[in-house]
C-alpha cells in the first residue's frame, strides 16, 4: 500500500506540472505529439487527434513532446506554423513557465482543501497575558474582544491578523469584561524570531493568547491548602459544589464562596510505572478536601495559600545544571537574576536571551528561600535540514495544561480557508527558496537533499496520519518541484527561460552546438544530484537510530 501512496502522490504532481505545458501548448495552436505520466515502456494509452495520451513505467517524472522541440523532428510545410519554434518568443516563454507555475498554483487548492476541514475556531476571548508585553496591564484573562479599531472582531485569529501588521501603530480594543464594555489603547511592538533556516519572521505582536490555563494549581507550603492536604499540580473539579475547568473558574468560585470551610474535589497524579517497567503513566486519584482561607483582608486565593501552577517546577533533568544547583520538581521559581519572574515563558526568554552567561535563581523549596548559580548545557548537531546549530538546553520543565474557551463555529470558513492557503504556500515556497540559498551558501549540507527514498517514506508516513497531512506533504513536493524546475540548469524548465533570456537579449537564436553542450552539462548535473540523493537516501537507511544532539556542559 506505501507504493500506492508514493505512485499517487507523484503520479498527480507530475500530470499537474504537465498539463500546465500542455494546455498552454494547445491554447496557442501548437501541435503536441505526446503527453507522458512516466517514462520509459509504455504501460497504458490512448491517441486522440495529434496526441498521444501515455502512462509510462517509471513514474518519477514526464514530458509534453511538442511538434519542432528536438532538432531532428520532421516538420511539414502544413504543420510549420504549429511547431513549437515558429512561436513567438513570448508564447514559448508561457508555455515552458506554465509547469513550474502549476506546480506552484495547485499547492492553493491541497491547502484550501485541508483548511476547509477546520470548522471550529477560537472564539475572541483572552486566554493568557505575558508579562511586559504591550497588553500586560491592559487585558486580562477572560476579556472579550468586540472591536479593534472600527473593525468588529470575530475569532481570535481576527485579533492575530490586526495585531501581526501593526507593529508600531496604536490599536482601539473595545472588551467586554463582565457586565461593563471597556476600551484600550494597545501597540503592537515589532517581534522578530528566527525561525528554521535562520529565517527571520517580523510581526506586531501584544503578548496574548487564546489558551488558558485548566484547573491545576499550585500550593504555597505552609499555607490553608497544604494544611487541607491539597499539592502542587492537583486538578481541581470543583469548589463549593462548583464546577470547575479552568483556573478562572477556581478564583471565581473561591470569591463568590462565602463559607469559612470551602469543599473541594479534585485529581491527583500519580506517577506509575507501566509495561514491565518500559513507560511512565501518570494516574489520577479522586480526592476530597475541605479548605479553610485564613481570615482578614486580601483576596481568598492568596488566603488559601493558592494559586496557578504557571512557576512551580514540573521535572528537573537528571545531569543538567539545574539539577546539580540543587533545584527539584515542585519547587516555585521566584526570581532570576535579580528580577522577579511572573511567567514561565518570560524565564525561558530571558534565559535565552543570555545564552551561555553564569545565573542567579532564587526559589522556594519546603517554605524556604534558596539561591543557586547556574550556566545553561550547551548542545550542539545538526537540524533535519542538515544545518549546523549551537544552543542552550533548558533542564527543568513546568506542567501547566492549556485549552480554549467555548470553541465556536468559524464564521468564515471559506474566506479564511483561503488565506490560511495562501500563507502557508508563500511560507513553503519560502523555506524551499532558503533551502537553495543556504545551500550554495555552504551553510545547509548536501546531506540533507533527499531522493525518491525519502520521498518514499515520507509519503507512506503522511497516508497513516491522515489525509490532510498527505495532502500538505503533496503541497510541499509540488512547491518544491516548481521552483526547482525554475532554477537556470538546461534540461530543467528553467534551463529553457534562460535560453529564452539570452535569445532575447541578443536578438538572434543561440546555434543547436551551443545549446547541446549545454544541455549535455545540465543533464551531467542533474545525474549528479540524483546520485548524490539515491546515496542519501541510502545513508539514511542504513544510519542506526540516533540523536541528532550532542550535549556538552559548559
Amino acid at each position: 500500500m506505501d507504493l500506492v501512496y508514493f505512485i499517487i502522490l507523484v503520479g498527480v504532481l507530475v500530470f499537474v506540472h504537465e498539463l500546465g505545458h500542455y494546455a498552454w501548448a494547445k491554447f496557442f495552436g501548437v501541435k503536441v505529439l505526446r503527453f507522458s505520466v512516466g517514462f520509459g515502456p509504455r504501460v497504458a494509452g490512448f491517441t486522440s487527434g495529434d496526441t498521444e495520451y501515455v502512462i509510462a513505467a517509471v513514474p518519477l517524472g514526464g514530458y509534453v513532446k511538442m511538434l519542432g522541440e528536438s532538432p531532428s523532428d520532421v516538420i511539414s510545410t502544413e504543420d510549420a506554423p504549429r511547431s513549437f519554434g515558429a512561436q513567438p518568443l513570448l508564447k514559448r516563454i508561457i508555455i515552458v513557465i506554465a509547469g513550474p507555475m502549476m506546480n506552484l498554483i495547485f499547492p492553493l487548492l491541497l491547502f484550501f482543501v485541508v483548511f476547509i476541514g477546520d470548522t471550529e475556531v477560537a472564539p475572541p476571548i483572552i486566554g493568557t497575558v505575558f508579562p511586559d508585553r504591550p497588553a500586560d496591564g491592559k487585558l486580562i484573562m477572560g476579556d472579550r474582544v468586540l472591536a479593534i479599531d472600527d473593525d468588529e472582531i470575530e475569532t481570535f485569529d481576527d485579533i492575530t491578523r490586526h495585531v501581526r501588521r501593526s507593529a508600531g501603530t496604536p490599536l482601539r480594543f473595545t472588551i467586554q469584561r463582565g457586565e461593563e464594555t471597556l476600551e484600550e489603547i494597545i501597540e503592537p511592538v515589532l517581534d522578530q524570531r528566527t525561525q528554521e533556516l535562520d529565517r527571520v519572521d517580523e510581526v506586531g505582536r501584544i503578548g496574548v493568547i487564546p489558551h488558558h490555563p485548566i484547573a491545576v494549581v499550585g500550593v504555597l507550603d505552609n499555607g490553608p491548602a497544604h494544611a487541607a492536604r491539597l499539592r502542587t499540580f492537583d486538578v481541581l473539579l470543583s469548589v463549593s459544589g462548583r464546577p470547575v475547568h479552568r483556573y478562572l473558574d477556581i478564583v471565581e468560585a473561591m470569591r463568590r464562596s462565602n463559607r469559612s470551610q470551602i469543599p473541594i474535589t479534585y485529581l491527583r497524579p500519580e506517577r506509575a510505572r507501566v509495561l514491565g517497567g518500559l513507560a511512565d503513566l501518570d494516574l489520577y486519584s479522586a480526592h476530597v478536601a475541605t479548605l479553610a482561607p485564613s481570615p482578614g483582608r486580601g483576596d481568598v486565593m492568596s488566603r488559601s495559600g493558592l494559586e496557578d501552577a504557571d512557576l512551580y517546577v514540573h521535572q528537573v533533568f537528571a545531569g543538567s545544571a539545574e539539577a546539580a544547583m540543587g533545584l527539584r520538581p515542585s519547587d516555585r521559581l521566584v526570581a532570576l537574576d535579580g528580577r522577579p519572574i511572573r511567567k514561565w515563558a518570560t524565564f525561558l526568554k530571558d534565559l535565552e536571551r543570555g545564552r551561555g552567561e553564569d545565573h542567579e535563581l532564587v526559589w522556594l523549596a519546603d517554605g524556604e528561600i534558596k539561591r543557586g548559580r547556574f550556566k545553561l548545557d550547551r548542545e550542539v548537531g545538526e537540524t533535519e535540514h542538515g544545518q549546523r546549530f549551537e544552543r542552550y538546553a533548558v533542564g527543568v520543565r513546568n506542567w501547566l495544561p492549556v485549552g480554549i474557551d467555548n470553541v465556536m463555529e468559524n464564521p468564515s470558513r471559506y474566506s479564511s480557508a483561503i488565506g490560511r492557503a495562501i500563507e502557508s504556500t508563500v511560507e513553503m515556497a519560502e523555506l524551499t527558496i532558503y533551502s537553495v540559498i543556504r545551500l550554495v551558501q555552504g551553510r545547509l549540507s548536501v546531506k540533507s537533499i533527499g531522493g525518491p527514498l525519502t520521498i518514499f517514506d515520507a509519503a507512506s508516513m503522511a497516508a497513516r496520519e491522515g489525509t490532510p497531512s498527505y495532502l500538505k506533504l503533496m503541497a510541499f513536493i509540488s512547491i518544491n518541484l516548481g521552483l526547482i524546475n525554475l532554477l537556470p540548469i538546461p534540461m530543467l524548465d528553467g534551463g529553457h527561460l534562460l535560453f529564452f533570456a539570452i535569445e532575447g537579449v541578443g536578438r538572434r537564436e543561440l546555434s543547436p552546438r551551443v545549446k547541446e553542450w549545454a544541455l549535455v552539462a545540465g543533464l551531467a548535473l542533474l545525474l549528479a544530484l540524483m546520485v548524490l540523493a539515491f546515496k542519501n537516501d541510502i545513508e539514511r537507511r542504513l544510519a542506526p537510530e540516533a540523536p541528532t544532539t550532542s550535549a556538552q556542559s559548559q
